[in-house]
């Protein structure tokens, strides 16, 4: 969540940064759907999105960001619709700039979404968490968390070096309508290390992230250990032309965690628990996105990139591999003093089901957002 919270501001505020001293608001529409091949249990998924964030510098060192968003997610199985929908977690988070090289954060998530899901909704849950299709929303709901960050950066020697540390605390929601289960996802803890250097005019940035968390708990009883996940990620800017070009990469790999389950006897009374592994996960992305003059004072911003998951589960089976091709970009307009990013790409992949077959799937995303700052 703490990732699609982020993304989220990023797709909103990233594309043109205003001014410290400037408000700024941000509206968007997303949708992002696909088509699956028989074999997946699911004939087509999608998601339609409403994003809205706020920028508000309250002093001179000290802004708030504020976002929401409505979305409904739609799974079509054996003709028939699935829907998840409604407001999602809405989250403000206060940054101060300490000094001229350091950044605290603290970000609260508010329980705003539909937490407690149906079966339905619980399907169609599952299949927008899956990594490789790249959903930005998957659950709606995950509760009341704070998250706190800190970070600083230094310049030595031509180089420039940043790292930053944070750590989210979560409290526990219900995640099934009709039941009294409670439940707590594990607080997460994350260290980040990043450097960079100008080569003329090209710069390249390198980093790495750490991340692991504490135990997920059902009713107060430890229920998922989620392992550790390490995150490398490279990208080198250039000048080709009258535009800036970007090559990147990075390479997510999660390790397996444990599933605590409870072994029953024929009258259904718990009679011992135990431990099985969860899968382990490796997930590389990496692209090529830059600038194209189409004249009249209008760019194009062409982003292709691949997806490749390599996912193992205990028993070997590889269920969840496969690979994601998208290709497309956007066209930034002007309008009355605002700004437009009109966005649209297309996806060609492939996904290994239970039987371990690979099962194809094409996709379309399409997206706008209207910016302003004042």
């Amino acid at each position: 969540m703490t990732g699609r919270v982020a993304a989220s501001f990023a797709f909103l505020f990233a594309l043109a940064q205003p001014a410290a001293a400037q408000y700024a608001i941000g509206v968007g529409a997303d949708y992002l759907g696909y088509t699956f091949d028989d074999g997946l249990g699911a004939d087509a998924a999608q998601l339609f999105m409403v994003p809205v964030a706020v920028r508000l510098p309250v002093a001179d060192r000290l802004t708030f960001d504020v976002f929401g968003a409505w979305a409904e997610g739609r799974v079509e199985q054996d003709n028939s619709v699935l829907k998840l929908n409604g407001p999602v977690d809405a989250s403000i988070k206060a940054s101060y700039q300490a000094t001229p090289w350091a950044l605290v954060s603290v970000g609260v998530n508010l329980p705003t979404g539909n937490s407690e899901h149906d079966s339905e909704e619980a399907l169609v849950a599952s299949v927008l968490s899956a990594d490789l299709l790249g959903f930005r929303e998957a659950t709606w709901g995950t509760g009341f968390a704070v998250t706190s960050s800190v970070a600083t950066a230094v310049s030595a020697g031509g180089f420039g070096l940043g790292v930053a540390a944070a750590y989210a605390a979560r409290s526990e929601f219900s995640p099934v309508a009709g039941d009294d289960l409670t439940y707590k996802p594990g607080n997460e803890a994350r260290v980040r290390v990043g450097i960079d250097r100008n080569f003329g005019s090209s710069t390249l940035t390198v980093g790495g992230t750490f991340i692991s968390y504490a135990q997920d708990q059902a009713d107060s009883q430890n229920l998922f250990q989620a392992g550790n996940r390490i995150r490398l990620d490279a990208a080198f800017a250039f000048r080709a032309g009258s535009g800036v070009w970007t090559i990147y990469g990075a390479n997510l790999m999660r390790q397996n965690g444990d599933l605590t389950v409870q072994i029953l006897d024929s009258g259904g009374s718990v009679v011992d628990t135990g431990e099985i592994q969860t899968a382990k996960q490796n997930l590389f992305v990496g692209g090529l996105m830059g600038t194209v003059g189409l004249g009249g004072g209008f760019v194009f911003r062409p982003h292709v990139d691949v997806k490749l998951q390599a996912r193992e589960e205990a028993d070997g089976n590889e269920v969840g591999s496969g690979y994601l091709i998208a290709a497309g970009g956007d066209i930034p307009i002007r309008i009355a003093g605002a700004e437009l990013f009109p966005k649209a790409r297309v996806y060609f992949g492939s996904i290994k089901n239970v039987a371990q077959d690979d099962v194809s799937m094409l996709g379309v995303e399409l997206k706008g957002t209207l910016r302003t700052s004042f």
